[in-house]
């Protein structure tokens, strides 16, 4: 396969671990942690995925590499020695993220993690009141997460660094951007973008939820999902998925879990007839996965195609459009 015939991903997301400590209602976690090996990314498993990238996309560089995955990035037992490993391949990306409910992000490692390469946070904390916060978190630890908040712009404001950060809170009645902002009076001065995400159809989630909104599509004609010439996520095995839907519910038992990076090349895999085929199938107007009838995160992505009647399918606009948004 040639790099003319491949993808290059727009984000890659790394499950440093998929240990957790909430139980969402909105999270398929719960499930999985009965049958999953819980544990952390070893660092030779981080490496090899990281030089993979330097070695096969050339001087391209991937947009993002995202900490995230079926977990909580600050309970990663390796957390110091991964950020390590991760600054070293800095260079590849133009941004590194972090994805955190805050609930561990102490002091300590809000330090550590503002001394690293990471340069964009993404914070969720999905509700704007604590009774919200207990039905769809499991678990109450509102006044807990506004603790650390406050405290990592506090650490920010003293490490004087350039980054970005967002803080979600779920669309739903119960809470709203509004109200989240009001516990934080430093945080408009500071640039961080509080939003209120849209939240996708996936199986954990019934139509008509009384804690969250599900998104409904604006249109019944389904295009192609731009995830899987987009995204890449690799869980703390080295299992390799192509959409954000198939890391969080599913996993190595389906059809989404694409091969193991410990026995192929991140490229490789990423770009493989399987998911080829998919983009295929996509652009024919089928599903690419049998999974993806469930999930409508589709209509949350560019619509980077074309219908062609002429041909029957989607043509492809540009290779150029970001991966998708979640944000109002």
């Amino acid at each position: 396969m040639t790099l003319h015939d491949s993808e290059i991903p727009w984000i890659i997301n790394l499950e440093l671990t998929n240990l957790c400590q909430l139980e969402c209602v909105f999270c398929d976690h719960p499930v999985f942690k009965k049958k999953m090996r819980l544990g952390c990314m070893e660092d030779s498993l981080v490496r090899k995925i990281l030089s993979d990238i330097d070695r096969d996309w050339g001087d391209e560089k991937i947009h993002e590499l995202g900490l995230v995955g079926l977990g909580e990035p600050t309970l990663d037992k390796r957390w110091s020695q991964h950020l390590e490993i991760i600054s070293e391949y800095a260079h590849r990306f133009d941004r590194i993220s972090l994805n955190s409910n805050l609930v561990s992000l102490n002091a300590k490692k809000s330090k550590e993690v503002l001394d690293s390469a990471v340069n964009a946070f993404t914070f969720s904390i999905n509700a704007s009141n604590r009774d919200h916060y207990l039905d769809m978190m499991g678990t109450d630890q509102f006044d807990r997460v506004v603790e650390n908040f406050t405290h990592f712009l506090k650490a920010l404001q003293e490490a004087k660094k350039d980054v970005s950060i967002d803080v979600q809170v779920f669309d739903s009645e119960k809470s709203s951007v509004e109200e989240l902002i009001q516990f934080f009076p430093s945080a408009r001065d500071q640039e961080v973008n509080f939003f209120s995400r849209k939240v996708y159809s996936k199986p954990v989630i019934k139509e008509g939820s009384e804690v969250v909104n599900l998104h409904v599509p604006d249109s019944d004609q389904r295009y192609p999902c731009w995830d899987i010439y987009t995204r890449i996520y690799i869980d703390i095995e080295g299992f390799l998925y192509p959409c954000t839907i198939g890391n969080d519910s599913y996993r190595q038992e389906s059809e989404l879990c694409l091969g193991n990076v410990q026995q192929s090349s991140v490229y490789n895999i990423f770009n493989s007839e399987r998911n080829q085929k998919a983009r295929e199938l996509f652009e024919n107007g089928k599903l690419g996965y049998p999974e993806c009838k469930d999930c409508n995160i589709w209509s949350l992505t560019p619509n980077n195609f074309n219908w062609s009647d002429e041909e029957g399918k989607w043509l492809r606009k540009t290779k150029h459009l970001r991966a998708y948004s979640l944000k109002t």
